[in-house]
């Protein structure tokens, strides 16, 4: 995880760290206290560059993957938070009813459930009995008479 972050840290510059950290802390603002977020102006601001920078920024893989990483870190920190919504779910909620959809998640997650896709061959719905030879014959002497103009009778 460290040289992950070394290796994404070194092909930026401070501002552009610096930048990313904030995008970061703004998205997840709206769990603040006060839960505003700042325009890309008021970023630019703090950051001391143009707002068309913050944007040029935005649009670069790498600057993009040290949010991504750096968003990961923050939601690697809520994992208990998830889990203890979860189990509330299981518990029945705020309704007192468990949640069918969190029981699911708990399985799979734990690996006690997965998804298994049964898919059978029927065989017998697609075979037909072999054609006698005169049956066949038959068949040739109808398409025989249908290209011809004849019908069959």
């Amino acid at each position: 995880m460290a040289s992950r972050r070394k290796t994404l840290e070194a092909q930026l510059n401070p501002q552009q760290r610096r930048a990313a950290q904030l995008i970061v802390q703004n998205d997840w603002a709206e769990l603040s206290e006060d839960g505003r977020k700042k325009t890309m102006q008021e970023l630019s601001d703090e950051i001391g560059i143009a707002r068309s920078t913050l944007f040029e920024w935005k649009k670069s893989e790498e600057f993009t993957d040290y949010v991504n990483f750096l968003t990961d870190l923050q939601l690697d920190s809520m994992r208990s938070v998830v889990n203890t919504q979860l189990m509330k779910a299981i518990l029945g909620g705020n309704n007192g009813l468990p949640s069918v959809k969190a029981l699911d998640l708990y399985f799979r997650r734990h690996g006690l459930l997965t998804n298994v896709e049964v898919i059978e061959e029927r065989r017998d719905r697609f075979e037909t009995r072999r054609k006698t030879d005169e049956e066949v014959r038959q068949d040739i002497a109808g398409l025989d008479a249908l290209l011809n103009g004849n019908k069959e009778e």
